[in-house]
């Protein structure tokens, strides 16, 4: 079951020299008026060839659609996970 069915988009992935990492990626504009694929971290230009994922694949990747996931600390206490014990 897809994590978000309501969800029909294809998502432009591809592989940013810059961040050494695929990413999503963004239109930009140069100065002639052209479209070309920029990195949504950096800005960098992205050559590679893009790969169109579902909305399911591209959480898998680490982004998400809608609100962040909740995070549960490890019980640990050690501090280093993102929930704060009081």
């Amino acid at each position: 079951m897809p994590v978000h069915p309501q969800i029909g988009a294809s998502f432009p992935m591809a592989h940013c020299a810059t961040c050494d990492k695929t990413v999503l990626t963004h239109v930009g504009i140069d100065d002639a008026g052209r479209e070309h694929r920029m990195c949504v971290h950096c800005d960098a230009p992205i050559a590679e060839r893009l790969d169109w994922i579902d909305a399911e694949e591209l959480e898998a990747t680490g982004y998400y659609i809608g609100s962040p996931p909740v995070q549960k600390a490890c019980g640990s206490g050690c501090g280093s996970c993102s929930v704060k014990r009081g």
